[in-house]
C-alpha cells in the first residue's frame, strides 16, 4: 500500500472542498492510504510515498514560509506538483513567460506598489482590474474606473508588493472556462459564471459552476499552453475567457486549484489513473 499526503491548511471555513471524493476513489481497493496534513505542521514527511498540494488555500498570505516548507517536504518525499514549478507559478509574472512563447493572455501591466502605472497608448478601456501578483480566490482583486486610475486614487487600495493591471472584461459575465488536466491529459471541464452584480467567478463569492465540454479547438489551445511548461504536472487547471474574438488565458493553476471532482464522476477515476502512472513510472 502506498501512502499519500494531501497538503491542506488550518482554516477551510468558507471554502467548498471535494477532495474527499478523490480520497474515496484512491482508497477504494486498498492500493493507497490518504492522510490530510496542514502544510505548516511538523511531521515525518518521509513516511509518505507522495505529497500532493491540495487545499493549501492560505499560502498567498504566507508566501515565503510556504515556499520554504515545500522545499523541506520535497527533500523528504516526492512533491506534486514539483516545488520548482510551484515557485514559477506562484507569481503571476509567469504570464509574461507564456506570452513570450506565443500564448494569448489577457493584456497585463505589472507594477510595484511604489510605482505609478503607465497605461499603454493602445489601451482604450474605461474599467480595469487590479490584483496582487501573488494571490488566490480573487484576494484583494478590485475594479478601478479609468478616472480613478489616472488620478492615482487606486493607490489607497495597494499593499506592499507586486501588482497587475488588466482591462476589465465584460465577457467574464458570460463565464470563465476551466479545463482540468491530469498528467497533461484532459479530464473534465466546467464554466464559472459570477452572480448578478459581481465579477468574481469563484463559488465562494456566489459564482455558478456548470459542466462544460470544450470544442476541439479550445482543447487544442489549452493543451498547447501546457506544452509550453517543461515539467511533469500531476494536475493542472487552465482558465480561459473568450474575449475580442479569441480565447485568452486568465491563469494556469498549478499549485492548489479546486479540481471540482463533484462535477464529473469520471474525474476521480482520471485522477487516480494519473497517480497510478506516477508510481508505475518510478518503478520503470
Amino acid at each position: 500500500m502506498k501512502r499519500i499526503c494531501f497538503l491542506s491548511c488550518q482554516d477551510l471555513d468558507g471554502h467548498i472542498v471535494d477532495d474527499h471524493l478523490a480520497q474515496k476513489e484512491l482508497e477504494k481497493h486498498g492500493e493507497y492510504q490518504v492522510d490530510w496534513i496542514n502544510w505548516d505542521e511538523e511531521t515525518d514527511w518521509k513516511r509518505f510515498d507522495l505529497a500532493i498540494i491540495r487545499t493549501t488555500w492560505d499560502y498567498h498570505k504566507r508566501s515565503a514560509e510556504f515556499l520554504s516548507k515545500l522545499n523541506v517536504i520535497a527533500s523528504q518525499t516526492t512533491l506534486m506538483n514539483p516545488a520548482s514549478i510551484v515557485e514559477w507559478n506562484f507569481h503571476k509574472g509567469y504570464l509574461k513567460d507564456l506570452a513570450n512563447k506565443g500564448v494569448a493572455i489577457v493584456p497585463t501591466v505589472f507594477f510595484k506598489d511604489t510605482e505609478s502605472i503607465l497605461l499603454p497608448a493602445s489601451w482604450n478601456y474605461q474599467r480595469f482590474i487590479i490584483k496582487p501578483a501573488i494571490s488566490a480566490n480573487a484576494y484583494k482583486t478590485v475594479i478601478i474606473a479609468k478616472e480613478d486610475l489616472l488620478s492615482g486614487k487606486y493607490k489607497t487600495h495597494l499593499a506592499a508588493g507586486d501588482w497587475l493591471l488588466q482591462p476589465f472584461m465584460e465577457e467574464i459575465k458570460q463565464g470563465e472556462v476551466s479545463l482540468h488536466f491530469f498528467n497533461k491529459t484532459f479530464s473534465h471541464g466546467i464554466t464559472k459564471t459570477p452572480k448578478v452584480g459581481d465579477f468574481r467567478v469563484q463559488e465562494e463569492h456566489g459564482g455558478l459552476i456548470q459542466n462544460y465540454t470544450p470544442s476541439p479547438e479550445l482543447l487544442s489551445i489549452a493543451h498547447n499552453i501546457l506544452t509550453q511548461i517543461p515539467s511533469q504536472l500531476l494536475y493542472a487547471r487552465v482558465d480561459l475567457v473568450f474575449w475580442q474574438g479569441q480565447w485568452v488565458l486568465m491563469e494556469v493553476e498549478l499549485i492548489e486549484p479546486s479540481l471540482y471532482f463533484r462535477m464529473d464522476p469520471q474525474s476521480v477515476v482520471n485522477y487516480k489513473r494519473a497517480i497510478d502512472q506516477h508510481f508505475q513510472s518510478t518503478l520503470a
